[in-house]
């Protein structure tokens, strides 16, 4: 009896030992595999960070930025490989300007200073990089005045007229989308220039010009023009005995810009008339009479004439 026993508590330690063993064995490989886990884990995010940090220190494929000066302001023109996050500028003891990115271009314009100064410009692209460029602005003998360009309608011609404060170089014009023409200064020290533009088609017409001074600054004008070779004509003259005035009807295909007559030497003008058609009325004396007549229409072309007559109620 007592071997009997002695047997089965053995068969029960036994039984115990490898339950114990299995238990173990079972939390060891769990606390293996989340330790393998945990540190796969980690290397993941070791590289990830690597990777950004490796990127946002290289110098490869830098921006690219381009600055011209365009009169009083500096275009700044970016070009990145990476899409650009945010581009900031500064003049020397200024606030910072921040303009936000989206692309692998961009485009900035920036008022120039009065003085020198130092222009600092931070590129922020999508690898974490923030590249800084310094360009050193120098102003001094130098004109960032554009100068000033107009366009007016003469007779039979369109005048372009340019001036600056310092140099007159040369201006430009065209016609629509016709050719561009270029007239220079006649003289090294001219600071204005005036040019005729005649033979233009009959018709409405848009014209644009362009003037540039000797520092290179640049100031551009259009206008629209009517062009038309038709002078103003006097349609009627008719004397009103009752009243005692003389009626004269003018008229022009394009429209009046005024009228000036002159009735035995008093002189009456009419301006800013702008129609194709006009009536107007004045007073006569009886006997001799003498009247002169000026038109000008919107184009600029003048029509005159003269007459004598004997007036009597």
């Amino acid at each position: 009896m007592n071997q009997i026993l002695m047997v089965e508590d053995k068969k029960k330690k036994k039984n115990k030992s490898s339950s114990r063993n299995i238990e173990i064995n079972n939390i060891v490989r769990f606390f293996a595999i989340a330790i393998i886990v945990f540190g796969l884990t980690i290397i993941g995010h070791s590289s990830y960070g690597i990777y950004i940090d490796s990127k946002g220190n290289n110098t490869k494929d830098l921006p690219k930025i381009n600055v011209t000066r365009v009169n009083d302001t500096l275009l700044v023109e970016v070009e990145s490989k990476y899409i650009i996050d945010k581009f900031k500028y500064s003049w020397l003891n200024s606030e910072q300007t921040s303009i936000h990115g989206g692309s692998t271009t961009l485009s900035e314009e920036i008022i120039l200073p009065s003085e020198n100064n130092v222009l600092t410009m931070v590129v922020e692209d999508e690898t974490g990089r923030a590249i800084t460029y310094t360009k050193e602005i120098v102003l001094d003998n130098i004109d960032i005045i554009k100068p000033q360009v107009s366009i007016e309608k003469g007779a039979g011609s369109i005048i372009i007229r340019a001036k600056d404060e310092t140099k007159i170089e040369y201006i430009t014009y065209k016609i629509d989308e016709g050719e561009e023409i270029r007239i220079d200064k006649n003289n090294e020290d001219d600071k204005t220039i005036e040019y005729a533009v005649t033979d233009m088609e009959r018709g409405e017409h848009t014209i644009y010009a362009t003037a540039v001074d000797s520092f290179g600054n640049i100031a551009t004008a259009e206008a629209p023009i009517l062009v038309s070779s038709d002078k103003p004509t006097i349609k009627k003259i008719d004397i009103d005995r009752e009243s005692g005035k003389i009626i004269i009807e003018a008229s022009d295909v394009d429209g009046i810009a005024s009228i000036e007559v002159n009735l035995n030497g008093a002189v009456y003008n009419l301006t800013d008339i702008n129609k194709t058609e006009a009536t107007f009325s004045l007073n006569l004396k009886e006997g001799n009479n003498t009247l002169s007549i000026k038109l000008t229409n919107v184009n600029g072309l003048v029509a005159e004439g003269a007459t004598e007559f004997t007036y009597a109620k």
